[in-house]
């Protein structure tokens, strides 16, 4: 039995430059919808998506994140994503996009990538469902009804959903015992070098890829992960402040009464939130 026992991925934890150039690259580009927005921070989430992604505008130092810690978002016809990296190619400067890349093809995926202003690489997707018969269970559409262009017009591609987020690890076998075992996630696949994490529950998934040369992601770059209550929350955070079970670094419980929540970090020195709370607090 895991130290942790997720109902499900709530949230990804995004650092950006600048708030608004972030946002125009998701709601134009990749059909997310506005939620809730302060100062330095907002809630975006894809329709047809129950992550949801919470941007903090950091300042212009920042460091560029690497390739390998993105997120991607799924069409449903693979020529769609000809058609995309030829909208986003002619709207490169409009965006301030830094590249666009692809398309090309990996193993059952066909992308292409940019570079968007706030130093992140997002992947737009077409996956091969025959990937299924192969036993990768992430090839199945990560939606229940298709958006059609009246949501999304004029660009001849539509993202149907927020399908992967991926991390680094130094040693896979050691990180996916840290996963199961400790946070409560699930193998839902792999293929000849990453290893797909997820709860079998929910479609979205998140590619870990072993690195040997790896830049380390601040707190601010993070996944969320919501369990039961308070209670359990707290039961976690202590179990784990007796053996930590290859925690890296431990954060502080904090409590307001009602939810409660703590930040951790695996032996990869990625980081992770632990919380009750269904809804983030922005303010």
């Amino acid at each position: 039995m895991s130290i942790i026992s997720p109902e499900k991925i709530s949230y990804g934890h995004y650092e950006c430059r600048n708030l608004n150039d972030s946002l125009e690259v998701f709601v134009d580009l990749f059909a997310c919808e506005l939620i809730e927005k302060h100062e330095k921070i907002a809630l975006i989430r894809h329709p047809n998506t129950s992550v949801s992604l919470i941007l903090h505008e950091m300042d212009e130092g920042i460091p560029d994140k690497p390739h390998a810690n993105h997120y991607g978002f799924r069409v449903a016809n693979h020529k769609e994503i000809e058609a995309a990296a030829d909208y986003l190619l002619k709207n490169q400067s409009k965006y301030q996009l830094k590249s666009v890349v692809g398309p090309q093809a990996s193993h059952f995926a066909y992308s292409v990538y940019i570079e968007e202003p706030g130093g992140n690489t997002l992947e737009l997707e077409y996956y091969n469902p025959n990937a299924a018969s192969h036993g990768r269970r992430i090839a199945s559409g990560h939606w229940d009804q298709l958006l059609t262009e009246t949501y999304f017009p004029g660009k001849e591609y539509i993202p149907q959903a927020m399908s992967h987020g991926t991390l680094e690890c130094d040693n896979p076998e050691r990180s996916n015992r840290f996963y199961t075992e400790v946070l409560g996630l699930e193998v839902v696949g792999g293929g000849n070098i990453s290893t797909y994490i997820g709860l079998d529950s929910h479609p979205l998934y998140i590619v870990v890829l072993p690195s040997s040369n790896r830049i380390q992601l601040r707190p601010t770059n993070r996944y969320t992960l919501k369990i039961a209550n308070r209670s359990e929350v707290i039961a976690a955070h202590h179990a784990l402040s007796i053996d930590g079970k290859g925690v890296s670094e431990l954060g502080e419980l904090i409590d307001d009464g009602s939810e409660c929540w703590f930040l951790l970090s695996d032996p990869d020195y990625n980081w992770w939130e632990i919380t009750s709370a269904e809804l983030p607090n922005l303010s």
